[in-house]
């Protein structure tokens, strides 16, 4: 089922980027487009914590042609839940991780329905480091699980992404303490 679920992942963030352009998507990232409705996000960590963005939207490693985001972190810090919604799915039986493809489908992840049908994904989190079950509400804010090394990762982070209710990867708007922003890699 997970090695399903993984394949199916992918398939469809390969394509299915939400229409926006690499112009469009650095013009947001810049501040120099400033109309905007989109939903705007909590970071998916414990208010007061500060973590480096080693990759955000469209950055030239493995997030080359897709809208995603990793937060170094240590193992066992607290992931919160970006947004309010329904659990999904969520896998914390795996130990293993690394570069190796078939660490794949190693991952453990939870992935949270919004009530627009969009969806937002957490992975690579920690061996039974993950708080919520299918079928839970959770709630802006909310601690959900726990950070870690598993899947195909080089280093403990959190790998978080967002689709809309088309199954396409959305760019992200995260609430900072100054104001809602897109966030950049190499910043905390």
């Amino acid at each position: 089922m997970n090695c399903i679920l993984l394949t199916l992942f992918n398939l469809c963030f390969a394509s299915a980027i939400a229409q926006l352009s690499d112009q469009d998507i650095r013009g947001l990232k810049s501040g120099s487009i400033k109309d905007d409705s989109t939903y705007v996000y909590w970071l998916p960590y414990e208010k007061g914590e500060s973590y480096l963005l080693v990759q955000a939207a469209n950055s030239k490693m493995s997030h080359k042609n897709e809208l995603a985001y990793d937060f170094k972190m240590k193992k066992g810090s607290k992931i919160c839940a970006a947004r309010g919604g329904i659990v999904m799915d969520a896998r914390s039986n795996s130990n293993k991780g690394g570069l190796k493809p078939g660490n794949l489908s190693d991952g453990n992840y939870i992935i949270i329905l919004h009530e627009d049908d969009s969806k937002a994904y957490y992975w690579h989190l920690e061996q039974n480091g993950v708080f919520v079950k299918p079928g839970d509400t959770v709630q802006q804010g909310q601690a959900i699980g726990l950070s870690g090394n598993t899947g195909y990762t080089a280093f403990p982070h959190l790998h978080f992404q967002v689709t809309n209710a088309q199954n396409e990867e959305v760019l992200v708007r995260f609430q900072t303490k100054h104001q809602p922003i897109y966030l950049r890699p190499g910043k905390w």
